[in-house]
């Protein structure tokens, strides 16, 4: 390999006149940025990386139905303490942003009068001394917050709070534009996956159920050789099986988008535990149906669960764990089941908790942790469906 700067710069000339002799050669690079562009998070990994320089932290946050932030994109952190923080409404400097929608800064984080100080743990941790945060503003519509979080001390100009507005509007801008991309995809896909079910139940269920009548008549005609009616009694039972598992595929194509999300979410948050912490997580949903539920009370549940899960990676030094989903009359109640150290005699409700309950309750739920008697600790949540 020719690590020579010269030849280095030469060879990336060459490609450049090449690129620009034969255009068609720049076509994957212009694929690859609007696929990019099509995608939230990898938006606002980019925004990050234009306002954030040196030893700053920054983040972007994102709200719930109820105005309650999750701190989803951050870089720059050595702890790890801001990832998937909630701030509730009007708290801290980002919650403060988000409320007021507009940008505001503090250059010594912890004498500002201006805020409430329910993070300054978190912000003394990460060595972080002011901040400048801004929301991301989409036709009167608040998407979030974006801030950046110096180490170095100083104060923020006007220069700065120019350029983290510019690129929190441009990316405002983009993550609406990646928002209704991602429900055309979701409209196409649920269209597509109807068609499909109405071409498998015309062709394959009307197959299966001629292969199981045709096969039911051979056994009833076989009374003169027993070994043969038994195997195709045999068969008629695989038929039989073989329709309702047609059935039951049917049913989850046919399921609306609304009705897979819940499932499809938990269970990625199911993966991202097993990937973070190397304990397995597992998904079990005791319903024939997908439960289905409006995407704000989704959210909220989802939010939930993702503190749960939260609390065990933390605190319950668990091996593993299961979150199952089942309806009930009309309740939907989610668990989150671990094998960990339980709750100890002292525990107390905190502040995670605390605003699972508050949210949780202006729809009508509720929330519970108790411990195991054989062992852990189980959170669950109910919603009315």
């Amino acid at each position: 390999m020719n690590d020579d700067p010269m030849v280095t710069n030469a060879g990336a000339r060459v490609f450049d006149e090449v690129v620009r002799a034969h255009p068609l050669l720049d076509l994957g690079k212009q694929y690859a940025d609007l696929l990019a562009a099509l995608d939230r998070g990898e938006v606002l990994r980019r925004a990050l990386a234009l306002v954030a320089v040196g030893s700053d932290v920054a983040w972007t946050a994102r709200p719930d139905v109820d105005g309650v932030l999750t701190l989803e994109q951050v870089t720059g952190d050595w702890t790890g303490v801001l990832r998937a923080l909630r701030v509730p409404p009007n708290t801290g400097l980002t919650g403060k942003v988000f409320r007021a929608g507009r940008a505001e800064w503090v250059d010594d984080y912890f004498d500002s009068q201006k805020i409430t100080h329910d993070f300054d743990r978190h912000i003394a941790t990460e060595k972080v001394r002011r901040v400048l945060a801004v929301p991301l503003l989409r036709d009167g519509e608040s998407l979030g917050v974006l801030a950046i979080a110096p180490r170095e001390g100083g104060t923020f100009g006007d220069r700065d709070i120019e350029h983290a507005s510019v690129i929190a509007a441009q990316a405002a801008l983009a993550v609406s534009v990646a928002e209704r991309a991602r429900l055309s995809r979701e409209i196409a896909v649920h269209e597509e996956r109807r068609r499909l079910a109405a071409d498998l139940h015309d062709s394959v269920g009307a197959l299966l159920f001629g292969i199981g009548s045709g096969v039911a008549d051979l056994a009833e005609s076989a009374h003169a050789d027993p070994e043969l009616r038994v195997r195709l009694e045999r068969l008629q039972r695989q038929a039989m099986d073989a329709s309702t598992a047609l059935r039951e595929s049917l049913r989850t194509l046919r399921s609306s988008p609304a009705a897979l999300a819940l499932g499809v979410a938990l269970r990625a948050d199911c993966s991202a535990f097993t990937d973070r912490t190397g304990r397995p997580a597992e998904l079990v949903i005791l319903d024939e149906e997908p439960p289905e539920l409006a995407p704000s009370r989704s959210d909220v549940l989802i939010t939930a669960v993702r503190e749960a899960l939260l609390n065990v990676e933390k605190h319950a030094h668990a091996s593993a764990l299961t979150v199952s989903v089942q309806r009930s009359s009309s309740w939907l109640t989610v668990a989150v089941h671990d094998d960990g150290v339980g709750l100890g005699p002292d525990h107390a409700p905190g502040v995670g908790l605390t605003s699972t309950a508050e949210a949780l309750g202006r729809l009508g739920g509720s929330v519970r942790v108790v411990s195991d008697p054989d062992g852990g600790t189980i959170w669950r949540a109910r919603l009315p469906c």
